[in-house]
């Protein structure tokens, strides 16, 4: 307990550079960013009454199916639509806001930094691939921040980032009060980007199922844990870049922006 309540204690908040317009980029709309997009018009509504211009936008370029439901957020009347419409007109007509959907793959250019404007890509993914194209968005500038969600059947992690290399990293806590810099979810893990091996044997959709199942909790943590994450980041209270939650033993712990936590960051 002592090794994790000394850096909770050296934690200092995330200072975000300063921005008159937020892009909140969803990426995935499947298992966890199917639960996301239920709240990031919430968000998008707080930023507009302290006078942010938002926009939003849901990627995914999947359709709904029948092994999406229950576990995802999804009906059955959403079957064979694009899971990004159906989530963008849904949650943008209840809250009043113009959410864009693209049932396409995500690629970096799709997020661009620009001065005084602040963009969060937010990953819901679940292959290499997809995480690789939005680790990309870091080179962009220093106004992109990357928040990486990810889960098992039960468990599961959420990271934040904003420099893609240790490099980058140098400095971050050149103002003692805050952290201006955290590393990117590939920095922190690398395995991310990494692609498994293929596997040979070819599954029946049965054993498919089985291979993929996941608890019908699961995704709705990851989500909640993302949201609290967010908002914190954007009202400058965030102490944290990553959280692992373990539904089974009824756990969650987390590391804190702090040099005792990561010496990259010194």
């Amino acid at each position: 307990m002592s090794n994790l309540s000394l850096p909770f204690a050296e934690a200092v908040p995330i200072l975000l550079p300063a921005y008159e317009e937020l892009d909140l980029i969803l990426i995935g709309c499947g298992g966890t960013g199917g639960w996301l997009a239920l709240n990031l018009p919430r968000i998008a509504y707080l930023q507009k009454q302290i006078g942010k211009k938002v926009s939003v936008t849901f990627i995914d370029p999947d359709r709904v199916e029948a092994t999406n439901i229950p576990r995802q957020n999804f009906i059955p009347s959403d079957l064979g639509l694009p899971k990004a419409s159906v989530l963008a007109a849904r949650y943008g007509w209840q809250w009043g806001i113009e959410i864009s959907a693209m049932a396409t793959s995500f690629r970096a250019d799709m997020a661009v930094s620009r001065w005084k404007h602040l963009t969060i890509c937010i990953g819901a993914v679940d292959n290499p691939e997809a995480r690789v194209e939005i680790a990309k968005v870091l080179e962009n500038g220093k106004t992109t921040f990357w928040l990486d969600c990810g889960n098992h059947y039960d468990s599961g992690q959420v990271l934040l980032g904003s420099r893609d290399t240790a490099e980058s990293m140098k400095g971050a806590f050149h103002i003692p009060t805050f952290c201006i810099a955290l590393p990117s979810p590939a920095l922190q893990h690398p395995d991310l980007l990494v692609k498994q091996e293929a596997i040979e044997k070819v599954l029946s959709c049965e054993e498919s199922a089985i291979a993929n199942a996941q608890s019908m909790s699961i995704n709705h943590h990851i989500a909640d844990e993302a949201l609290d994450m967010l908002l914190r980041l954007l009202s400058g209270t965030l102490t944290r870049f990553a959280t692992y939650v373990n539904c089974k033993h009824g756990t969650a712990w987390s590391r804190f922006n702090s040099p005792i936590t990561s010496p990259m960051m010194i």
